[in-house]
């Protein structure tokens, strides 16, 4: 290897070590928002109740805001595939922070396993948060379901919450 060779490369490996000290350093920490209900709203006037073909609103309602977060995905689901979706799918989350939302209607009076899952690329580094939560994290919401957390790497986290709603007829 010859000098010039090596004055290409030594900024490149200075860059990388200088980089290290930020690695547990919060205020370079990626977040993922923190989730504590799914709220299901009729868009009926006067409504309180979910109806079977009447459209409600869903709002996977946060705790905490996310942070330095980027391009996100959300994807709302239920297990058996018969409820109809309208929601956003891609959004950049840091400068659109609004609770994640879906407009559904359901074919038939019943109970129905609504799923929604995120994907946000972080910005900053992902090790803060899995040094406190762990990589795979869990918590409940706080009128039923779960809400699970993991950090993919070093360059996402994915969350998905999870509830059983009830529609009448």
């Amino acid at each position: 290897m010859n000098t010039k060779h090596l004055l290409l490369i030594i900024p490149f490996l200075t860059l990388f070590c200088a980089c290290s000290d930020d690695a547990d350093d919060e205020k370079y920490a990626s977040r993922p928002p923190v989730f504590e209900e799914i709220v299901c709203q009729p868009l009926n006037a006067g409504e309180t109740v979910l109806r079977a073909g009447q459209p409600f609103v869903v709002t996977a309602r946060q705790k905490s805001l996310g942070r330095l977060l980027n391009n996100t995905t959300y994807t709302w689901s239920d297990r058996e595939g018969q409820l109809s979706h309208k929601f956003t799918q891609k959004v950049i989350y840091d400068q659109e922070t609004q609770n994640p939302t879906d407009t559904v209607v359901a074919p038939s009076a019943g109970a129905y396993k609504l799923t929604m899952y995120a994907r946000y690329n972080a910005s900053g580094n992902t090790s803060w948060w899995s040094g406190k939560y762990g990589s795979n994290f869990q918590s409940s919401l706080t009128e039923g379901g779960k809400a699970t957390y993991v950090t993919g790497g070093l360059f996402y986290f994915g969350v998905t919450l999870e509830k059983t709603i009830m529609v009448g007829k």
